[in-house]
């Protein structure tokens, strides 16, 4: 018969509540500290005549609107009673005394469609790698006459000053110049557009590996046949591979290969002297050279990157590409790149 449970008291509910709150705030909370030097009260935060205690806040001078209405904030909160709500910034708008709150809502909604488009493209330029365009966040609730135009989450990993103060002093810097009277550019919120990298270690990203080894025609068709044949060979090579314990399956990604050597640059003279052995017997070609210095062969490093990890688990940069190109001419090196070929030579006999 099973135990009956006993469910936990009222009291008990709360401490843990409030411990595992505590616990996962910290991380926000150490991070707002960062922009006042550790001092916790320059973080105080309230609206008109309410006080939030369990709010954190960082604000940048204030602007009014010309009609005497309205107060917009410029700030960064945290709630920290809300760890999953995370840090986030924007414009928070206040109904000033005397003023129907329902009215400036309408025209904070207004005011919000005039600057989002010149305000995106500014943060978009500001930050080549974001896109900012799908991180506007509209408000849930309008109380104490307060309501937010509008606001970003800071995410985990960026910066609070160099992303959340930078960002915050735009949204601001564009409010006045509206608030001035300038005019601003109008019409839909500008996206970024990206390449469409594939994430690493991936069956996707092994598959993108394969589509870069071909067999290109002079008239720059590919070649079916032999551009099969060398994306074969490549996947014998990783089978001998595995068999000669060159290189070992990562069970932690979904496809990934570490190399099983403490040399980081014998990955690199490994694949220089598979890619040798690809074009030595036509199945790449020289429209797939670039003879760049002693680069003899095109070797598809970046996707070669996203499939191989060194013996540590480390992700391979562009630095060891550089340093297996351009190694000295020597009778040695010239030694070890034989001796490589005759380890391809090996791992295609099985």
């Amino acid at each position: 018969m099973p135990k009956k449970l006993i469910p936990f008291s009222t009291q008990a509910n709360d401490y843990y509540a409030a411990k595992y709150v505590a616990e996962a705030s910290l991380f926000y909370e150490s991070k707002m500290l960062q922009l006042v030097g550790g001092d916790r009260d320059k973080l105080r935060a309230s609206v008109p005549g309410v006080s939030l205690p369990h709010h954190l806040a960082y604000k940048l001078d204030s602007l009014c609107s010309p009609d005497g209405h309205r107060m917009y904030e410029f700030l960064i909160e945290y709630h920290t009673k809300k760890p999953s709500e995370g840090i986030y910034y924007g414009c928070r708008g206040i109904t000033l005394s005397g003023f129907d709150h329902a009215k400036e809502i309408e025209q904070f909604r207004r005011e919000r469609e005039i600057v989002l488009p010149e305000m995106c493209q500014i943060l978009n330029n500001t930050f080549p790698l974001k896109d900012f365009s799908h991180r506007f966040k509209l408000t849930d609730n309008a109380n104490d006459n307060t309501y937010w135009l509008f606001w970003i989450t800071l995410n985990e990993e960026e910066d609070i000053r160099k992303v959340g103060v930078t960002a915050t002093t735009i949204i601001r810097n564009v409010f006045r110049r509206y608030l001035n009277g300038e005019a601003l550019s109008n019409g839909a919120l500008p996206e970024k557009s990206f390449e469409q990298e594939p994430t690493c270690f991936t069956h996707e990203t092994y598959q993108a590996l394969l589509d870069r080894i071909q067999y290109v025609n002079g008239d720059k068709t590919i070649d079916a046949q032999k551009t099969a044949e060398a994306r074969a060979v490549f996947e014998r090579f990783i089978i001998g591979a595995e068999y000669q314990r060159l290189i070992a399956r990562d069970p932690n990604y979904p496809c990934a290969w570490r190399i099983q050597r403490n040399d980081r640059i014998d990955f690199g003279r490994m694949m220089v002297a598979l890619f040798e052995y690809l074009y030595n017997h036509g199945l790449i070609n020289k429209a797939f050279k670039t003879y760049e210095r002693n680069e003899t062969i095109h070797i598809p490093w970046t996707a070669l990157f996203k499939v191989f990890l060194d013996m540590d688990g480390n992700v391979y940069t562009p630095a060891m590409k550089t340093q297996t190109m351009r190694p000295t001419k020597s009778a040695r090196m010239d030694k070890e790149k034989a001796e490589w070929m005759n380890v391809i030579k090996e791992c295609l006999k099985n």
